[in-house]
């Protein structure tokens, strides 16, 4: 069997199997992504040219065959068989296909490094039906003529386009790159080919490097020819600073927000003093300022249309406060946190006019002023319970009230006092035997003109009305019933509310039978139903007795029948009929 390999440095012919005779062609060349080899061969089995699918497995290994670079499925170790072969097509004995081609089953791609080895070798096993073989010897991968030629390359002969982005790294220059000399002002501009315009440029008499975008204005710039600075533009055709970044010389680092014009808005300073947020407003003026620091604080200051001061806050130094001013610049509302809370609001002058405190002497205060300055009312604890104190213009205290009395007992207590400070109504909610009292000299009703008192009346068939004559009921102790009968001894009183004229005084203690759902008058001035066709016209000054229309009243005819019948006296006259007459209450 004869094996015969081919490359263009010339051919080279060996004895192999007696069986199996396979002709190569190995030519090596610079592997690019992804790397490959092109191999070619000749296979003749027993003297004839094989034709069909045959089974390949490719290494590339050293020159003793004891270390594997490469395989065609990456599994081959120290120059073993690798696991899995390549099919390829052999057409009347000739093969040819790329090492390293991923596009085929089996077949990874071979790195460039494995190049780096001075001696590689390739190693081939092929089954063509009788099993795998390993042929021999192993072949040396060698340059091709024209490869050698790049040992020698001439200077200057490799442009741009021959080297990929990164290829040259600093470490790899002998020396650095220098624009200028020390006396030439060296720039260096990057081109871009679409517009003909800089993209970037390195200005060395500046101190600056630019960006442009593609309309060729300035998008970036940084610069530093006494301080670092780093400016950004905007979109528009003004081209103005939209953004600028800067270290401001010995004051501290600045950021300021411009508008489209180049106004600033927005400027972040890191003053020594303390970090400075100034914010403005359309016209240019200011709008707000937060202080880092001020008198050993932070502070916000928020300001009007014309750059004025009309709300501060601060942050201490011992405490908080907040301050809101009017038009004129006075401080119309203080709120502090040192030592306790406290709020004062002032007039359009500054004055204070009502001021608030937790840290009074015994709790909480509020004290309210008048236009003069005069103190007013107070509104405090003393004792233990809290107080509304009220003064008249001199300062005088004219009336309190008291969460407890003076005497220390639970319930409330309301005193009012004359012009000379002497008390002359007291309201107390809790007396000493621990009912409610009213104490005053004079005591004046103008709800009504009556004194009534709460009771329930009875008789379901009968329809009662403010003005009618209710008797005492016989069967049911403490309740009433509509009058029904003349002279009825048994008379209690009128129901009040009726013509108009409201109940004066209503007495009455709940959940006993002095108690009820009707306020019937039994004394002073009520309007009452009378009967005038039952006893006779009525004229002012008439006795009124019970008549027999339910109800209603009559004019006493019979003197002895009425002892004791008698529910008042006429103020008002009724010729005749039913109606009402102006009745002063008084039963004898």
């Amino acid at each position: 069997m004869q094996h015969r390999t081919h490359s263009a440095a010339g051919q080279l012919r060996r004895a192999l199997l007696p069986l199996l005779t396979l002709c190569l062609l190995a030519t090596s060349a610079l592997a690019q992504v992804p790397g490959q080899v092109s191999y070619q061969g000749r296979v003749i089995m027993n003297g004839t040219n094989f034709t069909g699918n045959g089974l390949f497995k490719f290494a590339l290994v050293n020159n003793l065959g004891t270390v594997t670079f490469w395989s065609n499925n990456g599994t081959s170790v120290a120059g073993s068989q690798p696991n899995a072969a390549v099919t390829l097509p052999v057409a009347n004995g000739l093969v040819m296909t790329l090492l390293g081609d991923t596009a085929l089953a089996n077949m990874t791609a071979i790195p460039v490094s494995v190049f780096g080895n001075a001696d590689v070798r390739l190693r081939i096993w092929f089954d063509g039906g009788a099993g795998f073989q390993q042929l021999s010897p192993d072949q040396r991968i060698v340059s091709v003529g024209y490869a050698m030629r790049a040992e020698t390359v001439p200077d200057g002969s490799i442009t741009s386009t021959k080297l990929a982005p990164g290829a040259v790294t600093s470490n790899a220059l002998a020396n650095p790159l220098v624009v200028g000399s020390s006396t030439v002002n060296g720039r260096l501009d990057v081109y871009r080919t679409s517009v003909g315009t800089p993209a970037i440029t390195l200005n060395g008499s500046a101190n600056q490097i630019s960006t442009f975008g593609d309309d060729g204005l300035e998008q970036t710039r940084l610069w530093g020819p006494s301080y670092g600075e780093l400016l950004l533009f905007n979109s528009l055709a003004n081209n103005q600073t939209a953004v600028n970044l800067t270290a401001q010389g010995t004051t501290g680092g600045r950021l300021s927000l411009n508008n489209t014009n180049g106004s600033s808005r927005a400027i972040l300073e890191g003053e020594n003093a303390g970090g400075l947020l100034t914010l403005y407003q359309s016209d240019g003026a200011v709008g707000a300022v937060l202080y880092g620091s001020d008198s050993g604080s932070g502070a916000l200051s928020l300001r009007n249309t014309n750059g004025s001061a009309r709300f501060r806050a601060y942050g201490g130094p011992a405490a908080g406060s907040l301050s809101i001013l009017n038009a004129a610049g006075f401080e119309t509302v203080d709120i502090n946190s040192e030592p306790a809370g406290i709020m004062v609001v002032r007039n359009a002058a500054g004055s204070t006019r009502s001021y608030m405190t937790a840290g009074g002497s015994q709790g909480g205060e509020i004290r309210n002023y008048e236009e003069d300055g005069t103190l007013t009312t107070i509104i405090h604890n003393v004792s233990d319970a809290g107080v509304v104190s009220v003064r008249n213009s001199s300062g005088l205290e004219t009336g309190y009230l008291w969460g407890r009395n003076s005497a220390g007992q639970t319930g409330g207590q309301l005193g009012l006092k004359n012009s000379a400070g002497s008390q002359t109504i007291t309201l107390d909610a809790s007396d000493a035997n621990g009912d409610g009292r009213i104490t005053t000299q004079v005591l004046q009703i103008t709800g009504g003109s009556d004194l009534s008192e709460n009771f329930d009346i009875n008789g379901a068939k009968d329809t009662l009305l403010p003005g009618m004559i209710v008797s005492i009921d016989p069967k049911n102790v403490g309740e009433l019933v509509l009058c029904h009968q003349a002279y009825d001894k048994k008379v209690a009183g009128i129901v009040s509310g009726a013509g108009g004229v409201k109940t004066g005084m209503l007495m009455g203690q709940a959940g006993t039978k002095a108690d009820g759902k009707h306020p019937v008058a039994l004394t002073g001035r009520v309007y009452c139903w009378v009967d005038a066709d039952a006893g006779g016209p009525v004229e002012a000054g008439d006795l009124i007795t019970t008549s027999g229309t339910p109800g209603h009243g009559m004019k006493v005819g019979d003197s002895a029948r009425a002892s004791g019948a008698i529910i008042g006296k006429a103020m008002s006259p009724l010729a005749k009929g039913k109606g009402l007459v102006l009745m002063l209450v008084s039963l004898q």
